[in-house]
């Protein structure tokens, strides 16, 4: 079953999968983020992709989380005659900031300082670094290039310069604008593009708290300068991106894999989800099937702990979305399967935070005892976050009456989550974990399962506590199908 996969998938939502119908074969599939990629689209559609998933999620009792990726000081092309020119090694062209429709010889570029950041000899590419130009010359608005490496160049690709420190915000006005749309909508995560310092993640903070949102904020790891203050980035963000495209073009293809290592584990070390992304089965936007180096890729990194693996063109606008959700879930399954580094544990630190302490607590009672599961009854996420930080064998059910709560929880490793009843005393608890558990196919009647909870229970009190508690329920049995929510069904074929 779908809830049996540790490493969760995020999903972009695109032309191949924004309709109703689609997001949620898109869940089925195995979909536990959804990514809204606000580069494209019109506001109007993004809100109808939120109504469609929140009422979906509810109706196959499959939280997901909504994360809204905004743009950023992203430069880019303009438009051409015709939708793309063709550039050859060697050739001589122009690139302007004024509003012009490009042409043979003429790039235009959204940028309006583009001129102030480059000087002779800045090197320009485009396309994630398909495509490669020299600046020449500048002259006021315009840049005269050579072409070092050609191709095709389509509308509104993106541009880099590596190595410039350009003069731009880190939120443009569009982006606050797109922020505003966000919180009011109540978007679960809100990913920064194009961080590259700690006061970045600090302004979109004092945002997200003015307005009282529980938005959690993601750092996108894809500037060298991102790389230079990357503890302090990771620190203060909720989540990060290893955002491998434009990070690439940056520091240079080639340390990429070493940079992807060093982000997963220090986010790893600090227990902060950690997002690997882009072109993690490229392959399969025109293919039904991956390359033997893209699984390699996945499976690299589960191993290299992820918490969460991202889809981009895959599922926005590839030719088999659903299917490249499913292959993304049947490789993270099979790593996991054989998988033998569990139990993150460390004693060494002298001082914890009492939801730090009971969630290495209940990590190494479940270790030692062998138990089938740790059960959160949770009112923030907050221990079953920590306690998804020590990467435990047994299972992380996160339970609540929020429903908001458990879709924020979508996006951290291992964590299940499922909606619970009110309760008042210890007996209320054990009677609907034990039915849960049988009834869901999570544990059996006779398993150990360790409870985190606050005592006490009818003050609603945080988290100080656990509880081992043997399963009982002997008078329960595994639902049909049709009655058990979409993760804990049997799978069923994808195409």
């Amino acid at each position: 079953m779908l809830a049996d996969r540790r490493a969760k998938i995020v999903a972009t939502i695109g032309p191949a999968t924004q309709d109703e119908e689609n997001l949620k074969k898109a869940i089925q599939a195995g979909m536990n983020v959804a990514r809204l990629n606000f580069s494209h689209g019109t506001h109007e559609n993004h809100l109808k992709v939120i109504h469609s998933l929140r009422k979906l999620s509810l109706e196959l009792k499959a939280p997901v989380a909504i994360l809204q990726d905004l743009q950023g000081p992203k430069i880019r092309v303009g438009k051409f005659e015709g939708g793309s020119i063709v550039i050859t090694p060697g050739e001589k062209l122009v690139v302007t900031t004024e509003a012009v429709l490009g042409k043979a010889g003429m790039i235009p570029s959204d940028f309006k300082e583009l001129p102030l950041a480059c000087s002779i000899g800045t090197k320009i590419l485009l396309d994630d670094g398909l495509m490669e130009l020299k600046v020449l010359a500048v002259r006021g608005a315009l840049l005269d290039v050579e072409v070092i490496y050609g191709g095709i160049l389509k509308d509104r690709k993106g541009m880099n310069l590596p190595g410039v420190n350009l003069p731009v915000e880190c939120m443009t006005e569009k982006d606050l604008i797109d922020l505003e749309f966000g919180i009011v909508n109540k978007v679960d995560y809100i990913a920064l593009s194009f961080v590259r310092h700690a006061r970045d993640i600090r302004k979109l903070r004092e945002i997200v708290e003015s307005r009282n949102s529980s938005a959690k904020i993601i750092a996108k790891i894809e500037m060298i300068e991102a790389i230079e203050n990357l503890e302090e980035i990771c620190r203060l963000s909720d989540a990060v991106m290893v955002a491998r495209g434009d990070l690439a073009v940056e520091v240079g293809q080639s340390r990429l894999p070493g940079f992807q290592k060093r982000i997963i584990s220090l986010c790893n070390e600090l227990g902060r989800p950690v997002i690997t992304a882009t072109q993690m089965l490229d392959s399969m936007v025109e293919n039904p099937r991956p390359t033997r180096a893209e699984i390699t890729d996945v499976a690299n990194a589960v191993l290299d702990g992820t918490d969460a693996l991202m889809l981009s063109a895959e599922s926005a606008s590839g030719k088999y979305p659903f299917k490249c959700i499913r292959t993304m879930h049947e490789i993270i399954c099979e790593v996991e399967r054989n998988e033998e580094e569990y139990y993150r544990i460390s004693l060494e630190n002298e001082f914890l935070s009492t939801p730090a302490a009971i969630a290495a607590s209940a990590s190494l009672s479940a270790l030692k005892l062998n138990a089938t599961a740790i059960l959160c009854l949770t009112t923030s996420g907050k221990t079953a976050s920590i306690i998804s930080g020590f990467r435990p064998k047994a299972r992380i059910i996160s339970v609540t009456q929020h429903i908001e709560v458990l879709n924020s929880m979508e996006l951290a490793w291992g964590i299940q989550t499922h909606l619970i009843k009110p309760y008042q005393t210890m007996e209320d608890i054990l009677v609907q974990a034990d039915e849960l558990l049988v009834t869901h196919g999570l544990a059996k009647t006779g398993d150990r399962v360790i409870l985190t909870l606050g005592q006490p229970i009818a003050q609603g009190a945080k988290t100080n506590c656990i509880y081992v508690h043997t399963v009982g329920g002997e008078s329960y049995t595994k639902l049909s199908d049709d009655q058990l929510p979409l993760r804990c069904q049997v799978e069923t074929e994808i195409r």
